[in-house]
């Protein structure tokens, strides 16, 4: 433990010798130092190497990107991060106002509407962190018969 002594010292207003203050200061600061333990002046600090946490990666296809109303899009995640945490759990915003916390094992969504929806995925690992991926999906107007 370091202590800290403080010293009240009272010095004339006007100092005319300034090897005189010099030297005392050095014989406060002798003072001072050796009033702190030997063993805290020896002491080192010893850095703590700084671990971080494997971030889980994502990547988000569709299949098919394009085609028309009504389109069928099967949703697939890959882990691009083998050292990361098992992914644990999913949360799907398909654009069109509907979310799903289905696991991507074998996912599809059907698109009634003609229009341009981004379809986000984000996933938290078992570790608590987590990852979001982004894909296209276009869907054109049905096709006339």
């Amino acid at each position: 433990m370091i202590t800290e002594n403080l010293v009240r010292v009272r010095l004339p207003r006007i100092v005319r010798d300034s090897r005189a203050v010099a030297t005392f200061a050095v014989a406060l600061l002798m003072i001072a130092g050796s009033t702190t333990p030997a063993a805290a002046q020896m002491a080192t600090a010893v850095p703590t190497p700084m671990v971080m946490p494997t971030i889980p990666q994502i990547q988000l296809q569709t299949v098919p990107a394009y085609g028309p109303a009504p389109l069928t899009v099967g949703f697939f995640v890959s882990s691009i991060n083998a050292d990361a945490a098992p992914l644990a759990s999913y949360i799907w915003n398909f654009g069109d106002g509907q979310v799903s916390m289905l696991p991507p094992t074998a996912l599809f969504h059907t698109y009634t509407n003609p229009g341009s929806y981004v379809v986000n995925v984000t996933v938290t690992d078992t570790d608590g962190h987590q990852a979001s991926s982004f894909a296209g999906v276009i869907v054109a107007q049905p096709v006339a018969q």
